[in-house]
């Protein structure tokens, strides 16, 4: 029978770029989210689905914004694998998803880039993908989760946008979310400015009340993730911050490993994880743990990265599951 991969990723977002080499691989069909382009639609959307409110009260009609499938032209001869990166299975009602999986072969397949403590986790419980969904595999980025849950433990599938090469602009380079790091995030912005060294910051969800170094660290200003990219490459060394409880890397640490730069990070699980080496990254607990010295230090780095995190082992690697389960079925037989 047919195989035939459904890659399910938000329009522009960043998993949309790091499957990029998937765009044209076999038996892959890219299917983006409901994408929208008016600008207040966008704000109606995020503000019916925020969990800020969801989680008191589920608002109605939430299946509008949801996955159409509109490209795929189903056939009962194909076995389907539909991958959801787990931010972009809502809001797809429980309910369509049993129904399709009933009338055609499809099997569902989770990844979750958020640790199980984080409000993914309680996104799917709540609206029941968790345990409602029967899910051939659910993949996680974190190795403590797969060891509590019995997920399996996969790196993030990650694609090298470009080669091009830039001249270096900052020391220390830093975009993410505030979720409840914003004051370590600016201790170590004012320990990097009293050391000389020139930090790009670039943080999301600040209250105007909460932000400090308004003129010099960018609030609020989301930016596509080429652009992210593109600021790496000119950065002399990357910040980490992962939340309390959470062992796996996020795309900091790949954007380090693949684009050869030095990792500065409170992952201490770091140590443990593929490419690790102490002359390029290096693990902090508080700011004053840093070595400003080495993160100003010009030093060429390399990683001999060999391609391990990209997206088309991450397919391969189901396919290869998927044989073996089918050999096993047959010699049992």
């Amino acid at each position: 029978m047919k195989k035939l991969f459904i890659y399910v990723v938000g329009t522009k977002s960043p998993d949309y770029y790091s499957i990029s080499e998937l765009w044209n691989y076999k038996s892959v069909i890219i299917q983006h989210n409901n994408e929208i382009k008016s600008h207040f639609m966008a704000l109606l959307k995020k503000f019916h689905l925020t969990w800020k409110i969801n989680k008191f009260i589920r608002l109605p009609f939430q299946s509008i914004w949801a996955t159409k499938f509109d490209k795929i032209t189903w056939n009962k001869e194909t076995q389907y694998y539909i991958i959801f990166n787990a931010m972009h299975i809502r809001p797809i009602p429980v309910s369509y998803l049993k129904r399709l999986q009933a009338e055609y072969n499809i099997k569902y397949i989770l990844y979750l880039a958020d640790n199980m403590d984080g409000v993914i986790s309680k996104i799917l419980k709540k609206y029941h993908y968790l345990p409602g969904i029967n899910f051939e595999y659910i993949f996680t980025f974190d190795l403590i989760d797969a060891q509590k849950y019995g997920y399996i433990y996969y790196p993030v599938p990650y694609s090298i946008l470009s080669d091009k090469i830039y001249d270096i602009k900052y020391d220390l380079y830093y975009v993410g979310n505030n979720n409840g790091r914003l004051a370590q995030m600016l201790d170590i912005y004012s320990c990097a400015t009293l050391h000389k060294v020139e930090p790009l910051y670039r943080i999301n969800k600040v209250k105007r009340s909460q932000q400090k170094f308004k003129d010099k660290i960018i609030y609020n200003k989301t930016c596509l993730y080429d652009v992210v990219v593109e600021e790496v490459k000119q950065s002399n060394c990357i910040l980490e911050i992962i939340r309390s409880g959470q062992s796996g890397a996020t795309l900091r640490y790949y954007e380090a490993v693949c684009y050869n730069k030095k990792l500065l990070t409170n992952n201490k699980n770091v140590v443990n994880l593929p490419f690790y080496d102490s002359r390029y990254i290096k693990v902090f607990e508080k700011p004053e743990d840093i070595d400003w010295a080495w993160v100003k230090e010009r030093i060429p780095v390399d990683y001999h990265y060999d391609g391990r995190f990209s997206p088309t082992h991450f397919i391969d690697k189901i396919i290869k599951m998927e044989n073996e389960k089918e050999g096993c079925e047959s010699g049992s037989k």
